[in-house]
């Protein structure tokens, strides 16, 4: 949603366009009937109220889409740069092939674990035992694909938010695309955030979401 306010002129517009709908209500309500007149202003109130919600600010910081340009500035190498994120799943076969056929297409692959704790175990810096979670699984991850012959680079992601942990690879690291891994809905924390929709929405890139399931074949969709 846009902020549909950014200026005097905006607020002196706005002012009068409510005044003269006021106005244009009561003259329909005095000469044709007053439900006329409150339908229309409703109408005209309720989709302004859409109009707004539906239209983006072009004026909105995307932190995001920043950062990935910012390392794009910075960059000198030519090779296509993907940046993983994903924890819980870094097990997953239907990630593992993800990773493989980018490797085989000569990108480069760099794994961001975002720690996966809990709001009392943040606020209290008591993030040992998730940190240590998420070392073994990202260790395991590596050595995957060291057998696999998969060159993979990793680190864990900080205990924040797990866009603040993709926000600081993207500034530092860069990419040309973005795999994030979750399991499916009603299972991953991070779907219940919109963190999909919300990478989908700032970034220039493709961000392909790519769902877990133990036992079931690899799925997969691109934006």
């Amino acid at each position: 949603m846009r902020n549909p306010v950014r200026s005097e002129t905006d607020a002196f517009y706005i002012a009068v366009g409510c005044v003269a709908l006021i106005a244009v209500a009561l003259l329909l309500g005095t000469l044709v009937d007053p439900l006329v007149g409150v339908a229309l202003f409703a109408g005209a109130v309720l989709g302004a109220f859409a109009w707004e919600v539906a239209t983006k600010d072009p004026e909105r910081r995307r932190p995001l889409q920043e950062a990935a340009a910012e390392a794009l500035r910075a960059r000198s190498s030519g090779r296509r740069r993907v940046l993983v994120v994903a924890n819980r799943t870094l097990h997953g076969d239907e990630l593992r092939e993800e990773l493989r056929r980018r490797a085989g297409d000569g990108a480069e692959i760099h794994i961001v674990a975002p720690i996966l704790c809990s709001r009392v175990h943040y606020f209290a810096s008591d993030v040992d035992s998730e940190l240590g979670e998420a070392r073994e699984r990202l260790s395991t991850a590596l050595a995957w694909a060291q057998a696999e012959g998969v060159a993979v680079t990793g680190k864990v992601g900080d205990a924040n938010a797990a866009l603040g942990a993709i926000e600081d690879e993207l500034r530092q690291y860069g990419a040309d695309e973005v795999i994030i891994s979750t399991y499916p809905a009603g299972t991953s924390n991070w779907l219940e955030t919109g963190i999909v929709e919300r990478l989908r929405d700032e970034l220039d890139i493709p961000v392909t979401h790519v769902v877990v399931h133990p036992e079931h074949a690899p799925q997969q969709t691109v934006s």
